[in-house]
């Protein structure tokens, strides 16, 4: 009925789990009917395979709206988009958020985004783009100005690949709203992201979420120096408390290492002691921590080095590190930098 009808133009058939018979029925039909403009096909259970069916009519249909969100897309989907989507004439909306597509696949989405010349409208979240995406997003953004709306939220970026994002967005004229919400990016790749846009005098942003980045002294002063470049745009964050508590930064790190069980503070120390001394200074390791991207801001990390310190000496000895558990490490130097404090 699809193929030969010429009054629909929108067609919704979200959460039917169509699966790969109707993955290739609707494929077919899309090669046909000239008429449809928005189709709309979350939650069918469709996989790698069945994007088969979509991927060589995306080059050439005519819809403006496709949605593919809350389905089985994984890396090889994703190789498959890419192209279409840099192919693309038609489409202004389309929504991916809630698969599953991650490193070559996400970078394929990214290098089709580059090259599209009509997306307006990009949900990307939910997926697995990581770092490797990001950098690939962030190199779109210095082509495509055509694109206004981009959410990466829930997608497994890091501080380092924020930088990346942050050197894209520098010089794009089109983007309004960004989504980078729930990503560990930390409260200073976000001071980062936020000082590009800021940089940017032709920038017409006017929505950064950036929900679950914590609001420290840095990231609330960069808030308000985006806000007062850029006077149309709305930042979504946490509450800033002023003069609450500040964080004791080794209990920080502390956690931040239980949580990344793979990290070596000391082989930090080891490349960055270049005459084997045992001993790094100050501002050596504060090069050194933001090359390794701990999750620190630049207040909080000179407050971490001044506690490994622990003496005031302006170097930090990491002698018993070679032979320590590095949790306890950190507790022992947290005891002669209180203890320092006492008695001065």
């Amino acid at each position: 009925m699809l193929r030969e009808n010429c009054y629909i133009t929108v067609l919704d058939l979200s959460e039917n789990k169509l699966g790969t018979a109707g993955a290739k029925s609707l494929g077919d039909m899309l090669h046909i009917n000239v008429n449809l403009k928005e189709v709309y096909l979350a939650g069918n259970n469709f996989t790698d395979k069945d994007i088969e069916h979509f991927s060589e009519v995306m080059k050439d249909f005519r819809l403006t709206h496709f949605d593919l969100s809350r389905n089985c897309i994984g890396e090889k989907g994703g190789l498959l988009l890419g192209p279409a989507i840099a192919a693309n004439e038609s489409l202004e909306y389309l929504n991916l958020s809630w698969n599953n597509i991650r490193r070559k696949g996400a970078i394929a989405v990214a290098n089709g985004l580059k090259n599209n010349v009509m997306l307006k409208h990009m949900n990307l979240s939910w997926n697995g783009f990581g770092d490797e995406g990001a950098v690939a997003i962030g190199e779109a953004f210095k082509n495509n100005t055509i694109l206004t709306w981009l959410d990466v939220s829930h997608n497994r970026i890091t501080a380092e690949g924020i930088r990346f994002l942050a050197k894209g967005v520098e010089g794009n004229e089109g983007l309004k709203y960004f989504g980078v919400a729930h990503n560990p990016i930390t409260s200073s790749g976000a001071c980062q992201l936020l000082e590009s846009f800021g940089k940017n005098s032709s920038a017409i942003i006017e929505t950064v979420d950036i929900t679950n980045v914590r609001v420290n002294e840095d990231l609330w002063a960069a808030i308000k120096e985006a806000k007062q470049i850029l006077t149309k745009l709305k930042v979504i964050h946490q509450p800033y408390m002023e003069g609450r508590k500040k964080p004791n930064p080794i209990a920080s790190l502390k956690d931040w290492l239980g949580h990344n069980k793979h990290f070596e503070l000391v082989e930090v120390f080891k490349r960055f002691d270049e005459e084997e001394s045992m001993e790094v200074s100050k501002e050596v390791l504060m090069e050194a921590f933001q090359q390794a991207h701990l999750p620190f801001d630049k207040n909080n990390m000179e407050l971490l080095i001044d506690q490994l310190d622990g003496e005031g000496k302006d170097v930090v000895n990491y002698t018993t590190l070679i032979d320590t558990d590095q949790l306890k490490w950190l507790d022992e130097c947290l005891m002669r930098f209180n203890s320092s404090k006492e008695k001065t």
